[in-house]
């Protein structure tokens, strides 16, 4: 009885998180722990359902599985999947995503096939797009289909806040023969990272045909393989948690969500990331240098006769070598976290775009001394 009452007031009490019509739904157990704000994060492939613009963040081929049952409710149940592919092109020509989302059951259920695309203008802007084909069956009615667009954006305003919006379903489509729209959304969102193994986020989302939504969340990192989050959102009022282990190239996320009427819903997400070395430290470190790479300051150029350790360079100062570019230095760092410290200069030929001539005029500006 208590689950037909439940599965009753979730269709029709929820308001904006009634289950339905397309619903932009929060997804990935980190997210949600944070309380749904991941439009100025986007930072996992998940950011394919907030701000595809994210993709662009993401140093790693990666994928997502995440699965819910709010309330305990089977009727509920939704998964996802997600994927960015940020290598399989030149970096300067954008990475990609595809996402897929089920919800329901067999009387009524909801899917959702997409693709994205992300690129940067002068790396400190990031821009996405993405399109998304939605449909809706109920049994013994049919099914209708549509095709909505998102689009999104991630402003670098400092290498510790980043500034994000999104929009989905910004065509307005709608679905059916009484031409049903699906949930249209607008969202800006704010990460300031306070400290080096602390984040603060927060989301203003705004569902054009109900209140605005206030979310926020924090997240501690004690330790590179363990992450605490906790988070909150105002419509519908709710208090969510959870935490992260990172192991290697898997990432294992667990969150709760109350809500006041309807109890506690438990979140599972698995990431998996493809490529050499690629751990969750040099994740990190490759994200914090994609940043950092952003505000590099080529204005204060090496002399003759100055060098660099080669394996110890940061991205800043590898802006510093006359006629590096961004490209080249962000080349240089992959190749030391996915291959290993260089041995000698010479090593530097291994790298993409550096011909013979361009060698010899790095060469002057580089030393090894750690193997």
């Amino acid at each position: 009885m208590f689950k037909l009452v439940a599965f009753f007031l979730c269709f029709v009490s929820l308001g904006a998180s009634a289950f339905a019509g397309g619903e932009k739904l929060d997804v990935g157990a980190r997210a949600i722990a944070l309380g749904g704000a991941f439009t100025g994060l986007a930072n996992s492939s998940a950011t394919l359902f907030y701000n595809p613009a994210g993709a662009m963040l993401i140093p790693y081929r990666e994928a997502s599985f995440f699965h819910a049952r709010p309330y305990g409710l089977k009727e509920l149940d939704y998964l996802t999947f997600s994927y960015v592919e940020p290598s399989l092109l030149p970096r300067q020509y954008g990475a990609f995503g595809v996402l897929a989302k089920r919800y329901g059951f067999e009387l009524y259920n909801e899917i959702m096939f997409g693709i994205a695309y992300a690129n940067s203008f002068e790396k400190k802007f990031l821009y996405g797009v993405g399109l998304n084909y939605q449909r809706a069956f109920i049994k013994n009615y049919g099914s209708a289909g549509a095709i909505g667009v998102s689009v999104g954006a991630l402003g670098l305003i400092s290498e510790s806040l980043l500034i994000g919006v999104a929009a989905h379903n910004l065509n307005a489509p709608t679905m059916g023969v009484s031409r049903e729209e699906l949930a249209q959304t607008y969202a800006v969102g704010l990460s300031y990272k306070a400290l080096s193994n602390l984040l603060l986020v927060v989301d203003a989302e705004k569902d054009v045909r109900f209140p605005l939504n206030l979310k926020g969340g924090i997240e501690y990192r004690p330790v590179s393989s363990v992450s605490f989050r906790v988070g909150f959102s105002s419509e519908p009022s709710r208090f969510s948690g959870g935490v992260g282990a990172h192991y290697a190239l898997l990432d294992l996320d667990y969150a709760f969500s109350t809500h006041r009427d309807l109890g506690l819903t438990h979140h599972l997400s698995v990431s998996l990331r493809f490529g050499s070395g690629s751990t969750p430290e040099a994740a990190a470190r490759a994200l914090a240098e994609t940043i950092e790479l952003a505000f590099a300051d080529d204005s204060r150029p090496l002399k003759e006769g100055e060098t660099l350790e080669l394996n110890r360079a940061t991205a800043a100062e590898l802006m510093r070598v006359p006629k590096m570019t961004r490209q080249l230095a962000e080349r240089i760092l992959r190749y030391r976290a996915e291959v290993g410290k260089f041995s000698d200069v010479s090593e530097l030929r291994q790298i993409k775009g550096i011909d013979e001539e361009k060698f010899r005029h790095f060469s002057k500006f580089f030393r090894v001394e750690e193997k």
